[in-house]
């Protein structure tokens, strides 16, 4: 690694140690970022596995509803009908911050079931189908949100542990070799004028 070219000075070796003593203090505190990032992390991964166990149980209802609508009404009437449904919902994306981070949040909002058809045009297994596309769209939202705040996350934690590396093994071993090379070198220079003085004294005697 190599060493920080610096004058061997009382201020310079001032300065490296503010330095150092502000580099262990944000080493320290990047430290509990990054433990805090990973149990957050491993918390929404915990949740995720249990959304995503949910949002395949709604797509196999709602796959199992339409395939019991397009049995009563047929392929064509299905697809026909859907294209003439309104949207029973309102999807919203909103932000939390957590320790610096924006966290976003996707909200789905029922704004209720509206028929574009007649009763005798559609049947019970159609209707069905319409409310188990809103509840699947609902679990889905909340699963695209936790993969998303992991994702978010842990580019974070990889720039937190970047800082981490660079503190640890580039910036604070160079400044302490530094502080010493500097230490050492104002020792020998403060040793050299005391033989110079106790010289100059000796020839004045």
């Amino acid at each position: 690694m190599p060493r920080i070219d610096i004058p061997p000075t009382k201020s310079n070796l001032r300065k490296i140690k503010n330095d150092l003593a502000f580099a262990h203090e944000g080493f320290d505190l990047l430290e509990q970022k990054r433990e805090i990032l990973v149990m957050e992390i491993m918390k929404n991964a915990g949740k995720a596995r249990a959304v995503e166990e949910n949002a395949a149980a709604a797509l196999n209802e709602l796959y199992a509803a339409f395939r019991d609508a397009v049995m009563a009404m047929g392929s064509e009437t299905v697809a026909r009908k859907g294209l003439s449904e309104k949207e029973s919902y309102a999807l919203s994306v909103e932000a939390y911050r957590f320790m610096g981070i924006d966290i976003p949040v996707m909200n789905l909002t029922e704004t209720g079931m509206e028929s574009c058809s007649s009763f005798y045009e559609t049947t019970a297994q159609y209707d069905d189908s319409k409310q188990w596309c809103v509840r699947a769209l609902a679990v889905l939202a909340e699963y695209s949100t936790l993969l998303k705040t992991i994702i978010v996350l842990s580019r974070e934690l990889k720039k937190v542990q970047r800082k981490v590396n660079a503190l640890e093994k580039i910036f604070i071993p160079q400044n302490e070799e530094a502080g010493k090379y500097i230490s050492d070198r104002l020792e020998e220079i403060e040793r050299e004028e005391i033989f110079v003085k106790k010289l100059i004294r000796q020839r004045r005697d």
